[in-house]
C-alpha cells in the first residue's frame, strides 16, 4: 500500500508538471530540434577532462566535440549543437546561449579548427567576440573572465550510454529521454541544460509515471475480483510475490554488487585514464617543452643569424661609410691638392707673368734706354754733324766769302784798273798826243798801289753776297775776258 501511495503521489506531481502553462515549455536559445549535422559517433567516446576546465573532450576524435553540464556540445560549420546523447539527434543553439565554459575551451582542444582560427594562440579561447561581432560581445560581456581558482566541479559522464552502440543505440527521442530519466540523476547548473532536462527528461518520466498510474487501478480491480473468487490463489500469488520479491532483492543485491564492481571498474578506468591522461599531459608537456625549446633554439638561431646578418650589414654599412668617407676624404684631399696645385700654378703663372712683365718692362726700359741712347747719340751725332756741317758750312762760307772777297777785290781791282784805263783813255783822248808819253809811264805804278790796297781789306758776308749777286750767284773767273 505504501508503494502504491508513493507511486500515486509521484504520478500526481508529474501530471501537475506536465499540466504547467505553455510558456514554461518555450525553448529559449534552441533554434531548431533534431538536426542532423552529418556527424556520426559509432561508439561511446572516451572523454578526457580539459585541464583546469569542467569540460571533457575526446582527443582521438577529429572534431570539435565536448561534454559539459550533462550535455554533449559540437561546433560544426560555424554553429553550436547540443544533445543529451553522444550521437544526437542535435539541437542547434544560438551563440548567445552557449555556456561560457564551453566557449572558454582553448583552441588547442579543437580537433577540426576553422580557417579563421589560424593566427590565434592555441593556449587561449577562440576570439568569439571578434568573429560574432560587437552585438554578441555586448550581450556576453565578461564571458572570458572568471576566477580560475574557483572552477565548478565537472558533471559526471553518462557512462550508462556505453552499453548503447550500433543497432542498440536509441534513435527514438522518447526512448532516449526515458532511459536518461532513470539512469542519470545529475542536476545541471546552466540555464540551457536545465531547460533541456525539464522539457525532455522530466516530461518523459512524468509520462511513464502517468501510464503506470492509469494501469494500476485496473490491475488492482482484477486482483480484488480474483481475491474474492479464490483466496487460495491470492495466498499462492502472495507467496509467489514473496518469492519474486526475494528474487528481486537478490537481483538488487546482485545488481548493487555489479554496480559496485562497475564503480570500482569505472574508478580503476578513471584512475587508469587519469594516469594515461597524466602521462599524455606529461608527454604533451614534454613535447611542448621540446617544441618550445626547439622553437626557442630556432628563434635563438634565427635571432643569432639575424644579429649576425645585422652585424654584417652594419659592418658592411660601416665599411661602405668608411670607404665612402675615405674616398670623400681622398677626393677632398685630391681636390685640395689640385686647388693648391692650381693656386701654385696660378701663383707661378702670376710670378712668370710678373717676371715676364718685369722682363718686358726691363726690355721696354732697355729699349727706351737704348732708344733714348740712340736718340741721344743720334741727336749728339746730328748735333755734331750739324756743328760739323755748320763749321764746314761756316768754313766753306768763310772760304767762299774769302774767295768772294778775293774775287770782289780782284773785281774791284780790275774795275779800278779798267776804270783807270778808261780814265786814262779818256784822259789821253782829252790830251794832245804829245803829252801821252808821261802818263803811260806812271800807270803800272798806280795799278800796283791799288792792288795793295785791295789785298789789305777783308770782305764781309754782305760784300760776298753782293759779289755773288753781281757775278750772277756763282764763282768763277772774275775776269770776264
Amino acid at each position: 500500500m505504501r508503494h502504491l501511495i508513493l507511486a500515486t503521489s509521484i504520478a500526481t506531481s508529474m501530471l501537475l508538471y506536465a499540466a504547467a502553462p505553455a510558456h514554461a515549455q518555450v525553448s529559449v536559445g534552441i533554434q531548431s530540434h533534431g538536426v542532423s549535422i552529418g556527424f556520426n559517433v559509432s561508439a561511446y567516446p572516451r572523454m578526457v577532462a580539459v585541464p583546469g576546465y569542467p569540460v571533457y573532450y575526446d582527443p582521438r576524435m577529429n572534431s570539435n566535440y565536448f561534454f559539459y553540464d550533462g550535455l554533449y556540445w559540437v561546433y560544426q560549420d560555424n554553429n553550436w549543437y547540443s544533445s543529451g546523447w553522444y550521437d544526437g539527434p542535435w539541437d542547434q543553439i544560438g551563440p548567445q546561449y552557449v555556456p561560457a565554459f564551453v566557449l572558454r575551451v582553448p583552441v588547442r582542444y579543437y580537433g577540426q579548427r576553422p580557417a579563421y582560427f589560424s593566427g590565434w594562440s592555441v593556449d587561449v579561447a577562440p576570439h568569439w567576440g571578434e568573429y560574432w561581432g560587437n552585438d554578441w560581445q555586448q550581450q556576453r560581456s565578461g564571458w572570458d573572465s572568471w576566477d580560475r581558482h574557483s572552477v565548478p566541479q565537472a558533471a559526471p559522464l553518462p557512462s550508462y550510454q556505453a552499453q548503447y552502440s550500433g543497432s542498440r543505440y536509441p534513435r527514438a527521442v522518447d526512448q532516449q529521454y526515458s532511459i536518461q530519466s532513470t539512469s542519470y540523476r545529475y542536476q545541471p547548473r546552466e540555464a540551457i541544460a536545465q531547460q533541456y532536462y525539464q522539457q525532455h527528461v522530466v516530461t518523459s518520466g512524468a509520462r511513464n509515471a502517468t501510464t503506470q498510474q492509469v494501469q494500476s487501478p485496473h490491475q488492482s480491480g482484477a486482483q480484488q475480483q480474483e481475491r474474492s473468487k479464490d483466496q487460495a490463489q491470492q495466498q499462492s500469488h502472495a507467496q509467489q510475490q514473496k518469492q519474486e520479491h526475494a528474487t528481486a532483492q537478490a537481483q538488487q543485491q546482485s545488481h548493487a554488487q555489479q554496480q559496485k564492481q562497475e564503480r570500482a571498474s569505472a574508478q580503476a578506468q578513471q584512475q587508469s585514464h587519469a594516469q594515461q591522461q597524466q602521462k599524455q599531459e606529461r608527454a604533451s608537456a614534454q613535447a611542448q617543452q621540446q617544441s618550445h625549446a626547439q622553437q626557442q633554439q630556432k628563434q635563438e638561431r634565427a635571432s643569432a643569424q639575424a644579429q649576425q646578418q645585422s652585424h654584417v650589414q652594419q659592418q658592411q654599412k660601416q665599411e661602405r661609410a668608411s670607404a665612402q668617407a675615405q674616398q670623400q676624404s681622398h677626393v677632398q684631399q685630391q681636390q685640395k691638392q689640385e686647388r693648391a696645385n692650381d693656386q701654385a700654378q696660378q701663383q707661378h703663372a702670376k710670378q712668370q707673368q710678373q717676371q715676364q712683365a718685369q722682363q718686358q718692362s726691363h726690355a721696354q726700359q732697355q729699349q727706351k734706354q737704348e732708344r733714348a741712347n740712340d736718340q741721344a747719340q743720334q741727336q749728339s751725332h746730328a748735333k755734331q754733324q750739324q756743328q760739323q756741317q755748320r763749321s764746314n758750312d761756316q768754313a766753306q762760307q768763310q772760304s767762299h766769302a774769302q774767295q768772294q772777297q778775293q774775287q770782289r777785290s780782284n773785281d774791284q781791282a780790275q774795275q779800278q784798273s779798267h776804270s783807270q784805263k778808261q780814265q786814262q783813255q779818256q784822259h789821253a783822248q782829252q790830251q794832245p798826243p804829245a803829252q801821252q808819253g808821261p802818263s803811260n809811264e806812271h800807270q803800272p805804278r798806280q795799278q800796283a798801289v791799288a792792288k795793295d790796297n785791295n789785298s789789305g781789306k777783308k770782305s764781309s758776308p754782305q760784300d760776298k753776297d753782293k759779289g755773288d749777286k753781281k757775278d750772277g750767284g756763282g764763282g768763277g773767273n772774275p775776269n770776264p775776258n
